[in-house]
C-alpha cells in the first residue's frame, strides 16, 4: 500500500512539473518546489536516486574540510 501512494505521490507531481509548472504564477517557486520535493522523497522511497539528475539537490562535497579534533598541518620554513 505504501509503495502505490508513492508511485501516486511520484506519478501526480512529476505530471504537475511537466504541464502546471511553466504557467506563470503568483507564487513562482512554491509549488514547483513542493513539487519537486514530493517526487524526490517518493523516488528515492521507491529505490530511484533521481538526484543524479538535478545538481542543484547533490549533497555537496567540500573538499578537504578539517575533522573536529584534528590538528592542522603547520609548515615551518627556515
Amino acid at each position: 500500500m505504501k509503495r502505490r501512494l508513492a508511485w501516486l505521490a511520484a506519478i501526480f507531481s512529476g505530471f504537475y512539473l511537466l504541464i502546471a509548472g511553466p504557467i506563470p504564477d503568483p507564487i513562482p517557486f512554491l509549488d514547483e518546489a513542493t513539487a519537486i520535493w514530493i517526487l524526490v522523497k517518493s523516488m528515492s522511497y521507491l529505490g530511484y536516486d533521481v538526484t543524479k539528475w538535478l545538481p542543484f539537490l547533490r549533497k555537496g562535497t567540500s573538499g578537504k574540510s578539517p575533522k573536529p579534533g584534528a590538528k592542522p598541518e603547520v609548515t615551518i620554513d627556515v
